[in-house]
Order: C-alpha cells, then sequence, then structure tokens
C-alpha cells in the first residue's frame, strides 16, 4: 500500500499523459519520443532523462548504462504500481491517495505560475493593494453614542430630526460638554459594541461594522466624528486614544511580499482550474442540498 500510494504522486503525470493519448500503441515497436511502454503506456524519454540525471547527480550524456537501466527499471515498476492502483480504484476507495492525486494536480496547475518570477512592479503593485497586511496592529479606545431613530427600539424620532440633534449634542460635546449630558439631553446611549479600554483594530472593525469603523480609524486621540447615520440609529464617535497602525516599506517586506504574492498567484490558479472544470463537469445535487 505504502509503495502504491507513492506511486500514485510520483506517477501523475505518466499516468496523466496515458489518459489523454490519442490511441493505444502498436505493441511491436515503441513510439519515438517515448523509451517503453508498460501495458501500452507510455514512459516518456523527457522523463526518463530527467529522473536519469536526477538519480545519478550528473548530465544524462555522462550516466553508465547501468544506471540508465536501473532508473527504467524503478519507472516501469512505478507505471505498473500506478496502473494497479486504478484498477483497484484506490482514488475513490482511499483518502491518502486522492490528497495524493489532489496534491499532484495542484502542482501542474501551479508550475506555471511557480515558473514566471514576478517582476519588482508586480511585487510592488501587489505590496500597494495589501498595505494593511505589512503594518503593525492598531487600537482604538472609542466611545459610540447613538441616538436611536426611525422606530429602532420603540424611538419614533425620524432620521433628519436625529441628525440634527446630532449636529446640535456634536458641538457641545466640541464645546466641552460631558458625555452624561449630552446622553441625559438628547437621548443618545452607548450602542455596547465596544468594550471599555483599548481595543484592537481588527476587532473594532468586527464589532462597529466597515463603515462607523472607517470613521472611527480616522480620528486621532480626543477627536469626535461627524454623525453617521448608521442601521440603528445616528452615531457620534468619541476617541478616546488612537493608536494608528504602522505601515512598513517595502523594501523591509520584499521576502514576505514575494512569498504572498505566490501564494496569492495560486490560490487563483487553483480558483481558475476548478471553474474550468466545473464548467465541464455534470455536477447533481440531492435535493436537500439544493437550496
Amino acid at each position: 500500500m505504502t509503495l502504491a500510494l507513492a506511486a500514485a504522486a510520483a506517477g501523475l503525470i505518466a499516468a496523466t499523459a496515458g489518459l489523454i493519448h490519442p490511441a493505444k500503441h502498436d505493441l511491436t515497436a515503441v513510439p519515438p519520443g517515448d523509451v517503453a511502454l508498460v501495458n501500452q503506456e507510455p514512459i516518456l524519454m523527457t522523463d526518463f532523462i530527467a529522473e536519469t540525471e536526477q538519480s545519478a547527480g550528473e548530465p544524462f550524456a555522462q550516466t553508465t548504462p547501468a544506471q540508465r537501466a536501473q532508473v527504467l527499471r524503478n519507472m516501469i515498476d512505478e507505471e505498473l504500481l500506478v496502473q494497479r492502483a486504478l484498477a483497484l480504484d484506490l482514488p475513490e476507495q482511499d483518502t491518502d491517495v486522492r490528497t495524493a492525486l489532489n496534491d499532484g494536480v495542484a502542482a501542474l496547475v501551479n508550475a506555471p505560475v511557480l515558473g514566471a518570477a514576478p517582476s519588482d512592479d508586480d511585487l510592488r503593485a501587489y505590496f500597494n493593494a495589501h498595505r494593511a497586511n505589512y503594518a503593525s496592529q492598531g487600537t482604538m479606545n472609542l466611545t459610540d453614542l447613538v441616538l436611536h431613530v426611525g422606530g429602532f427600539e420603540n424611538a419614533d424620532q425620524s432620521v433628519t430630526q436625529g441628525l440634527a440633534d446630532a449636529q446640535q449634542a456634536l458641538y457641545e460635546l466640541r464645546s466641552g460638554a460631558s458625555q452624561d449630558d449630552v446622553k441625559q439631553h438628547f437621548g443618545f446611549v452607548d450602542s455596547g459594541k465596544m468594550a471599555p479600554g483599548d481595543q484592537p483594530d481588527f476587532a473594532a472593525k468586527i464589532h462597529l461594522g466597515s463603515e462607523l469603523y472607517a470613521k472611527a480609524a480616522a480620528l486621532g486621540d480626543g477627536e469626535i466624528s461627524e454623525p453617521v447615520v448608521d442601521k440603528d440609529g445616528v452615531h457620534l464617535l468619541v476617541m478616546q486614544h488612537r493608536q494608528a497602525p504602522v505601515f512598513t516599506d517595502f523594501e523591509t517586506v520584499r521576502n514576505n511580499v514575494y512569498a504572498d504574492y505566490f501564494s496569492a498567484q495560486k490560490a487563483r490558479a487553483k480558483a481558475d482550474n476548478l471553474q474550468f472544470l466545473r464548467r465541464a463537469a455534470q455536477i447533481q445535487l440531492a435535493p436537500e442540498q439544493s437550496q
């Protein structure tokens, strides 16, 4: 079984070549470009040369007949094991074989991506599009005051009225009024979205939502946002303390950008391949899975 698993992974290219071969070979001759036939499936000369050079650690022309014979024997054995694994339907029955085949297909799909080195412009473009990934984690100590409107929690005030009150409350807060006075006079309450103390930016974004977070992230210490209308009412964001993220320059994180760029390219290649396969496939779902 161990040999079959290894052969399934290592022999994927040879198995694939056999599957797409236009016709079975005449048993009386090995076609040009092949070094052997195993049950009419070819072992390619290019694969044989590459395997021999890798095994011997020297150019093919410098290898001995004995070295070449041993490599060819190993490749024939490998092809026999691959064919036996397919005959036993191991890709359908054994999860390890399925994983090896999936990994092999991924390697084939990724080969063009990994073989093309990105230019400096490519890396810089990726870096600029993902600057947040190369910055320190920011924090904020923020109070989110909300004036419920439009029937939210029995609030009968309109959005227009709420915005007018929020503008007046903002003026008073910026003039030195306390949050308690504003709450009592205008009906603002703490939304409860932000816990007391410094909170990391990623948590603030989750709790506030994208729109409120974007407004909050632009505030400095002691600043108060303009009124922001959200689904639960009109908000005033009061920043007690802001530690903005520190962005790293490109040269400092070039190696990280290089690795992330290839990861993104491989993910896109996989998605494109699966999209192609799905278009060509007939996929039927059970009725309860079709919702």
